[in-house]
């Protein structure tokens, strides 16, 4: 009986340090000598079964590894990596601890360096607009997607609309600096400049590629212990706002069509401080919040005004959500500054928005669907009403054949009061068991509620299908609308409609 037990205690060790070698497991050393009143067939006899034992043990593991990395593949590729980790819990414990074969080791979600931890990704965006109605109207997306007015029905472009290189550092566990990089079109015209009596250069080219800097903020963590806020931090540089990062994750269609308060006048990036959540019991969360003071110029102007804006989002989630959108949600967003002007101009107006989402996640982000309601006070302009394509006499080169209709909806927007509201619904849903999805948001805004019958109401329609090659690549088709409908044309203020068809590209790593 002890010769078995050392044959016994000598195969495992053998088999689990060859484990952790590989897969395969090659025969067991010889066996100790038999003690006198063991025959040596009863000895083979019991290590043939040992080997046949831990040999079966062995595949059944190297089968549930192979089940696992099929299973965090296509949780990758259905757009859900966030709950692979809680997937693999279903697994026996035996086979979670399995390493991979040789050749095939995990890789690390950081660089690891003597003095820190470097992460590095990428994300971008590209598409093929045509535009069977050309009009006056709001850029569908970011600069590329300026397009030339009424007349021009066909035009097309390809643009690539976002280059990115995100760059995370931590020195420490408790603290992290990003730097993002933008690669945006830069469209302007600037004049020639005279550089003596008898010489000038002529006017810079635009629509160049250029380089600026999207995101630059410290962040710092673990400074409210472990209990419900222990995943906060705080945030000082160029950043994120509270609503708009955060919605465009909520809508997951970034790539294709912007939020509805992005889309209007509210920038992505400001530069200042904020706090920011969730907030967590029992592993669920039921607050998420930011809160912060920024400049008021976005990241891509030059802050002029002595004041400053301040703007804070509080997401309610009654029942508890086991990841960041899941569930029933309630989200309140407000934004109070002023205008961005030089302190000696006596010009600086108050710029208020506000917004309210009732909004709802599926488990695994298969369906989303969110309510908004908008509401804002000198939040929207004729600058930002014809961000896409605008009369030669809204930019001071008329005259033109729509000057009457260029005088009406400035007078719509002048002064200090004009107050705005806006109605939207956007949301997606996973076709079960493919790589589809259909996607679309509606936008309904009043750029001056105390106007009635207002020319420059309008509606914004977006509305297509998604196809993920991958975890890495998404590939979209959509049509998109800005639409005016009230009548009597440019005579009565009303500009033209735009109708545009797109085929999308994202790509992230």
């Amino acid at each position: 009986m002890k010769a078995a037990l050392s044959v016994l205690a000598t195969l495992l060790l053998s088999s689990m340090l060859l484990a952790q070698a590989g897969p395969a497991v090659p025969p067991p050393p010889p066996a100790p000598q038999a003690q006198s009143g063991e025959s040596s067939s009863t000895k083979s006899a019991d290590t043939k079964t040992l080997q046949e034992t831990l040999t079966a043990l062995q595949e059944q593991i190297n089968r549930q590894q192979q089940e696992i990395e099929a299973l965090k593949e296509k949780l990758a590729e259905q757009g859900t990596p966030h709950v692979a980790e809680a997937s693999l819990r279903m697994v026996p414990a035996a086979a979670a601890a399995v390493p991979a074969p040789q050749g095939e080791a995990k890789k690390p979600a950081a660089i690891e360096l003597a003095n820190g931890k470097i992460r590095i990704g990428a994300v971008a965006y590209a598409d093929w607009g045509v535009y069977p109605e050309t009009g006056f109207g709001p850029a569908f997306l970011d600069t590329p997607h300026m397009y030339p007015g009424p007349n021009n029905d066909g035009y097309n472009a390809f643009s690539v609309n976002r280059a990115y290189v995100n760059i995370f550092y931590s020195p420490t566990d408790w603290v992290t600096f990003r730097v993002t990089p933008d690669i945006y079109r830069n469209l302007g015209s600037p004049a020639a400049v005279k550089l003596s009596n008898d010489s000038g250069i002529a006017s810079t080219p635009n629509g160049s590629l250029d380089f600026r800097l999207k995101y630059a903020y410290a962040e710092f963590t673990k400074f409210f212990g472990d209990g419900a806020f222990k995943d906060d931090n705080l945030r000082f540089g160029q950043q994120t706002n509270p609503l708009i990062d955060w919605e465009e994750g909520l809508y997951d269609y970034r790539f294709v069509s912007l939020v509805p308060w992005n889309f209007i006048s509210l920038s992505s990036t400001y530069t200042g401080i904020s706090l920011n959540g969730p907030i967590k019991w029992n592993g669920k969360q039921y607050l998420d919040y930011q809160i912060g003071v920024f400049n008021n110029s976005n990241f891509h102007g030059f802050e002029q005004a002595e004041t400053k804006t301040a703007m804070g989002r509080l997401s309610i989630y009654p029942l508890g959500a086991t990841s960041k959108y899941q569930g029933l949600g309630l989200t309140f967003f407000g934004d109070y500054g002023y205008s961005n002007v030089a302190p000696d101009t006596d010009a600086a107006a108050p710029v208020i928005r506000l917004a309210a989402l009732v909004h709802y996640e599926s488990p695994h982000r298969g369906a989303q669907i969110a309510f908004e309601y908008d509401w804002g006070r000198n939040a929207f302009s004729t600058g930002n009403l014809f961000s896409g394509s605008a009369p030669l006499d809204a930019v001071g080169l008329g005259p033109s054949p729509f000057a009457g209709m260029t005088a009406i909806d400035k007078a719509i927007l002048s002064g200090v009061k004009a107050k705005q509201q806006g109605f939207d619904v956007f949301g997606h849903i996973n076709i079960p068991n493919t790589k589809f999805a259909f996607f679309g948001l509606y936008q309904y805004f009043q750029p001056n509620t105390d106007v009635p019958n207002n020319p420059i109401d309008f509606h914004r329609v977006v509305a297509g299908v998604a196809y993920r090659v991958n975890k890495n690549v998404r590939l979209a088709l959509d049509n998109q609308d800005i639409l005016y409908p009230r009548s009597g044309g440019p005579a009565a203020g009303v500009p033209p409609s735009v109708k545009a068809l797109f085929a999308n590209m994202e790509f992230t790593f």
